[in-house]
């Protein structure tokens, strides 16, 4: 038991929410980077004293200040003893855990599956059997003008596969059969950092196998952007989905070995109304990343992007205060045709001002990463044709909860270096 004058304070990342299992409302908190292993679901009565664990008040101060809602210190004690054996106190249990987590992930030489048997089948037979059934039943664009060009940059959802798996399947039949050099598979990071873009040398594993990293590559672009901010919070792979669910759909359409980008938040560039170059991060690794591509280019290798990205997050799930009735899809709708024509367009000026002129209002998550590969695409001074491969929207049967999403393709001429 900690002392009296213990100030207890919650560590940061977890996610912290109200669910419902087996019909009753629960406070779930939960570690997204796995350091914690297991989950902890508390009554919901306790979510006000759980906020209050900042670091402000000590056992005792806290212990006054709720004392007219029954609590008693020795119901405090139990309550912050129970999140600290969770590890989700900012205390020493926790620092000590976190630096032994960090250095057996840091030793590792691959990425195992996150999300296998989770968001998508464990073992190889049924994973193959899902993948191909969306790609199967996916539609192939129709256009003429593409037919004799290469497809260079190449946009997926990274939504789950049970909402999604249309969209991937007509997205991903468009890569069927290629073959490449590197992919440089970039995504959205949902995890918040201090740094931008997080790297990682790790092979990526699924049920399908192992996806080969360009350790190489990895390695000269970190040196050229930064060894220390690539690889700060390479922790931050660990769990995102955004690239793993990339990962069965190139298996079974693609080869070639690839390049793990995760790209941060742009929210307080879009606050500030300044483009993302003004910003010695984003235009160093931009930079980095243009020239690295060239480099490999000049060898005679074929580069291409894979993007991982939703678009539109909308509803009282995440804040808003308006159910998702058809004709406000429609309105989003009309909203996200704009955004993919400023990407159609690769007008990466007019994609950036689309989103601050409601302050994202939308929460698009995929908005920092096409940024980047836009901008990229005009920095390797690339002529590209576009398609839309296909637009859909989510919507739970409560209303609460909408996502949207896309593929898209870049195209450009054969040449050399053209890649798929």
């Amino acid at each position: 038991m900690q002392k009296s004058s213990y100030i207890p304070k919650l560590r940061w990342p977890l996610d912290l929410r109200m669910e419902k299992v087996e019909g009753k409302d629960v406070l779930l908190i939960n570690c997204p980077l796995g350091i914690s292993k297991s989950p902890l679901f508390l009554i919901p009565q306790v979510a006000p004293l759980v906020a209050s664990l900042d670091g402000e008040l000590s056992i005792a101060q806290l212990t006054q200040k709720f004392s007219l809602y029954g609590i008693t210190e020795t119901l405090l004690q139990e309550l912050v003893t129970l999140l600290d054996d969770h590890l989700f106190l900012n205390s020493e249990h926790f620092n000590r855990a976190k630096i032994a987590f960090l250095s057996a992930y840091a030793a590792e030489t691959h990425r195992p599956p996150a999300l296998a048997g989770l968001s998508y089948p464990s073992d190889r037979s049924s994973l193959s059997s899902l993948v191909d059934s969306y790609l199967s039943n996916g539609i192939i664009a129709q256009s003429a003008s593409l037919q004799s060009q290469k497809l260079v940059t190449f946009m997926a959802p990274h939504i789950d596969y049970g909402r999604g798996g249309t969209c991937y399947g007509s997205s991903y039949r468009h890569l069927k059969g290629a073959t490449q050099d590197v992919v440089i598979v970039i995504g959205t990071s949902h995890q918040y950092s201090t740094h931008l873009f997080h790297l990682t040398c790790k092979h990526f594993d699924s049920p399908l196998g192992r996806l080969e990293t360009d350790v190489e590559f990895v390695i000269a672009l970190s040196s050229k952007y930064g060894s220390l901010r690539s690889f700060a919070d390479e922790i931050l792979h660990r769990k995102e989905h955004s690239l793993e669910l990339q990962v069965p759909f190139m298996q079974r359409t693609c080869k070639g070995k690839i390049v793990p980008v995760l790209v941060g938040s742009f929210h307080h560039m879009v606050t500030a109304g300044k483009l993302p170059s003004s910003y010695e991060d984003y235009d160093r690794f931009a930079d980095a990343l243009t020239e690295t591509i060239s480099t490999w280019q000049a060898r005679g290798s074929r580069i291409a992007f894979v993007a991982g990205v939703d678009m539109a997050h909308i509803g009282q799930q995440f804040g808003d205060n308006e159910l998702l009735s058809p004709e406000f899809m429609e309105n989003i709708r009309t909203r996200d045709t704009q955004y993919l024509m400023a990407l159609e367009s690769r007008n990466k000026k007019a994609l950036f001002e689309h989103i601050a002129e409601d302050g994202d209002k939308r929460r698009i998550c995929g908005f920092p990463t096409m940024y980047t590969v836009l901008d990229i695409m005009d920095r390797l001074k690339l002529s590209t044709d576009s398609v839309v491969f296909g637009y859909e929207q989510s919507v739970d049967k409560d209303r609460v909860c909408g996502v949207t999403f896309a593929g898209m393709g870049f195209y450009t001429k054969v040449t050399p270096h053209a890649s798929f």
